[in-house]
């Protein structure tokens, strides 16, 4: 009990000192709003998985950037996500990042940490993405993006032609 006690007092100012927003200007130039669709592109790390979508944590427990085995696997790739919340969130380092609390089906929530996420390409367009309008660059870009995955070895024969038929629309 003393030690819930304890870690209660140590995380309640990282709750407190949270702040939900209304609308998130993202580097990729376009302003999200609570209730509107969030893109998913593809995990950022090595194996494919996610780096900055998480599961989110449950209640009294901060959101973990980077961290302990709660990152969302590649699977998740090339899916839409309903955003539910948008807050800021202060760190250890005494910056604050935003975050997306997201819902894709299912009874779980994730959070999106959106400006490491845009940058990494898990969430589309990215920050560096030249696409015109059309989505005829993107969907290329996608797909080279899967076929280094295939050929890393992150995805299947199958799994690469299960998401490439989702980007073409098959």
């Amino acid at each position: 009990m003393k030690k819930l006690l304890i870690l209660m007092i140590y995380l309640m100012p990282s709750l407190l000192l949270a702040q939900n927003l209304k609308e998130y200007k993202a580097a990729n130039g376009r302003t999200y709003h609570v209730g509107d669709t969030l893109k998913i592109g593809m995990g950022s790390t090595s194996d494919g998985n996610f780096k900055y979508i998480q599961v989110t944590p449950p209640p009294f427990f901060p959101p973990r950037p980077n961290g302990n085995g709660m990152n969302v696997r590649k699977d998740f790739s090339m899916s839409t996500a309903v955003i539910r919340k948008i807050k800021t969130a202060s760190q250890v380092t005494g910056s604050d990042k935003v975050v997306f609390t997201v819902k894709a089906g299912g009874i779980g929530t994730y959070d999106v940490w959106i400006a490491e996420a845009i940058a990494a390409c898990e969430v589309t367009p990215c920050a560096g993405s030249t696409s015109t309008g059309t989505t005829g660059g993107s969907v290329a870009d996608e797909i080279l993006k899967l076929k280094k995955l295939l050929d890393s070895g992150a995805l299947t024969q199958a799994e690469f032609n299960a998401q490439k038929k989702k980007l073409l629309g098959e």
